[in-house]
């Protein structure tokens, strides 16, 4: 995977569906003028499609969660002792996230056990959004204290740049512009290219010039092809 060429072809994609935004021709009607900017869409989706990096494997998280489940009565016995402390916490005023933060693997475990029957998690109004927050705390905690954790994240960082390339050109693709969500994930992977993608597309798809290009993205998506 080639950063540069990657930020090179998605610049360009942004600058030629500008250019087919805007363009104009007296010798057209408008349907023929329609007609012509699909076909550049599409040629200009299928140069996208091209650049877009091959999806990389992503590595299971679930056989490492699993192994946190106990093994036999100590270990139930030892998760139930923890999760009372965790309670008690909890009780006197300290937050989740906090006792989280110093956790141990076992305690994580036991508060992967309890989260989905917590009445903090329970009578909240949105408990889904809360359960995965946690659990994502959990996670980033057991890399730090679980080596087998922390070797599936080490794969997880070097997928990180394609993942936000192949969010970024799919967006482009579907809609003429960059999606927020893959620029969040390439400024996470690899900041100086998310500097670099930024800089070019303002010079490449200037606003408020830019913001023609969803509207034709939109107009094409409703017109039927033979219209």
């Amino acid at each position: 995977m080639n950063t540069a060429t990657l930020i090179q072809s998605t610049v360009q994609a942004r600058a030629d569906l500008l250019a087919t935004a805007l363009s104009l021709d007296p010798h057209l009607t408008p349907e023929g003028l329609r007609a012509r900017q699909r076909r550049e869409v599409d040629a200009i989706r299928g140069r996208i499609t091209a650049a877009m990096p091959v999806a990389p494997t992503a590595p299971d998280r679930q056989p490492i969660l699993d192994a946190l489940a106990p093994k036999g009565a100590d270990d139930i016995a030892l998760q139930a002792h923890q999760w009372s402390k965790v309670r008690a916490l909890l009780d006197a005023g300290r937050d989740l996230p906090s006792i989280i933060r110093d956790a141990d693997r076992v305690r994580l475990a036991a508060i992967l056990d309890a989260l989905e029957t917590m009445p903090e998690v329970l009578e909240d109004s949105q408990p889904e959004t809360v359960v995965e927050f946690i659990q994502g705390a959990v996670w980033d905690r057991l890399v730090q204290v679980d080596p087998a954790a922390e070797r599936i994240a080490a794969i997880e960082r070097t997928n990180a740049p394609a993942v936000a390339w192949r969010t970024i050109l799919e967006g482009l693709a579907a809609t003429g512009e960059i999606p927020f969500d893959g620029l969040v994930l390439l400024r996470e992977a690899d900041a100086e290219a998310f500097d670099l993608l930024m800089d070019g597309d303002a010079l490449a798809a200037p606003a408020p010039e830019s913001g023609s290009i969803p509207r034709l993205v939109e107009s094409l998506a409703a017109t039927p092809v033979d219209a």
